[in-house]
């Protein structure tokens, strides 16, 4: 669905108690949905407009805020609607308006040691509060897709890629990086039998971009639109992976931190690192959303090639 590039004041005012709205400032970013920075006479608030259609998923993070903040964790709080909901219909969609964060996002290049393991304490943080269940539907970390249904996704948007009228570097960069990834499915994928990890309830998409800072301390985290039964190491793995890119300084200062609070074995680390290459050589979530779906943000996640499997640059990371 195409989400809104405009929305008036008044609008805004109509469906929230805030007063009137003088100031709607769109806010740039690599979701999948669409933000922006209101003032109000009742303060400053973030405005999202989801692009999924579903209320029951927009439902589920409205849950997943609500939980977290009952167990103590810092997150923006929900602004209730005139109409007694969370949940308001905005030109066509379903849309929420939340507390601003307290602090500021530190851009990834100037992450240090030290915003590394603060990293990290927040996460062991957030598990050891958050319960091993919820009384509200929350899926399972999804199995990854099979190698065949993978190569045949890849293969539909390398035919997109190629298809595309004015390609530009971006594009190139993701039609040699598909189809290294197509020789690599065929040549060596990672085996289907996963190794078992406990689950829990996650945050599902903790990163950097989604912790916001205050004197060099984590003060919230944001965006509890994946929540999932996953597996701690999981989680981890991932944000060692997406934000710290795997470094061993970062990462060891990551690990050591979170070690501190929680234990995590080198073991279920591994573990967790094994599922998680195996989810990564199968997700196509960002070249679908960009080639296929019309959805622009995501361009930012793609990457100049060559690919580098998973498992490979984990084992160079010397991280344990």
């Amino acid at each position: 669905m195409t989400l809104p590039s405009r929305i008036g004041p008044a609008e805004v005012a109509a469906l929230w108690p805030v007063g009137p709205v003088t100031a709607l400032t769109p806010l740039s970013a690599v979701s999948i949905n669409a933000a922006w920075r209101v003032q109000a006479h009742a303060g400053a608030f973030h405005l999202r407009v989801y692009r999924d259609p579903r209320r029951e998923r927009a439902e589920v993070e409205h849950h997943a805020v609500r939980l977290a903040r009952t167990c103590g964790i810092s997150t923006p709080d929900l602004l209730v609607t005139r109409g007694g909901g969370t949940l308001a219909r905005l030109h066509g969609h379903w849309a929420a308006l939340f507390e601003v964060a307290p602090g500021a996002r530190v851009p990834r290049p100037d992450l240090t040691p030290a915003h590394a393991a603060a990293l990290g304490a927040f996460l062991a943080d957030l598990h050891s509060r958050l319960p091993e269940s919820v009384p509200f539907e929350v899926p399972a970390l999804a199995p990854p897709a099979s190698v065949p249904v993978t190569l045949d996704r890849l293969r539909v948007i390398e035919a997109a890629i190629l298809a595309l009228p004015h390609p530009d570097a971006t594009d190139g960069w993701a039609l040699e990086r598909t189809r290294q990834r197509l020789a690599h499915l065929r040549a060596a994928p990672s085996p289907d039998d996963l190794p078992a990890l406990p689950t829990c309830f996650v945050h599902g998409d903790f990163h950097d971009g989604n912790v916001f800072f205050h004197a060099g301390v984590p003060a919230a985290v944001i965006d509890w639109e994946q929540p999932r039964l996953a597996p701690r190491a999981w989680e981890a793995v991932r944000c060692l992976h997406l934000s710290l890119r795997l470094d061993p300084v970062l990462g060891g200062a990551f690990l050591r931190a979170y070690r501190g609070h929680l234990p995590l074995l080198p073991e279920e680390l591994r573990r967790g690192a094994e599922l998680y290459a195996a989810l990564q050589e199968r997700n196509v979530w960002v070249s679908e959303s960009v080639y296929l779906r019309g959805n622009p943000g995501p361009r930012a996640f793609i990457r100049p090639p060559p690919y580098l499997p998973f498992p490979q640059a984990w084992e160079a990371s010397g991280l344990r």
